[in-house]
């Protein structure tokens, strides 16, 4: 379900933090590079139209850092980011993608709204390397309490997690 602007005005001139106007609109947008390149972009061709609280850029036409002539029409595609399926989101691990294989990015968010100590680990974008024990132990119960792996993790297979975490949290 994505919204798609076609826009007459393009400034690259703030490096990543473009910004795109489409008549009154202003957009600011990121570096999606990343995002594109785990969703499966396919999918959403439906032309429906939503209302969301937070959009994702998932596609520009023409791609960020093509030189194109001043006055060319930059075409971007956005996504609500709750609506995005796990399942079209590359890398994650076989244990993440089998517990949320039917759900979407706002089933992941809303697990780890309800995990106090494993989002602010997020919020502060640690690494799985600089948490403390007890931040490690918080996302080790997180994956057993919400059902993605059936006991504790080890310390392997908990960094993965936490980083697929961290990804989804991102978006």
């Amino acid at each position: 379900m994505p919204l798609t602007i076609n826009s007459d005005y393009f400034d690259a001139s703030a490096g990543s933090r473009m910004t795109s106007t489409a008549g009154t609109m202003k957009i600011a947008m990121r570096d999606t590079t990343d995002i594109q390149e785990k969703i499966d972009l396919s999918r959403y061709a439906d032309g429906k139209v939503v209302n969301p609280t937070s959009l994702v850029v998932v596609s520009q036409f023409p791609k960020a850092g093509e030189q194109v002539p001043k006055g060319t029409k930059v075409t971007l595609t956005f996504m609500a980011k709750d609506s995005i399926p796990v399942k079209d989101i590359a890398e994650l691990s076989d244990e993440f993608q089998t517990k949320y294989a039917g759900g979407s990015v706002k089933a992941v968010t809303d697990d780890i709204l309800s995990a106090e100590e494993v989002k602010r680990s997020l919020e502060k974008k640690k690494s799985y390397a600089s948490m403390t024990a007890t931040e490690k132990k918080a996302v080790k119960e997180f994956a057993v309490e919400k059902g993605i792996v059936e006991s504790e993790p080890d310390d392997t297979v908990a960094k993965k997690l936490y980083g697929d975490l961290a990804f989804i949290y991102s978006i």
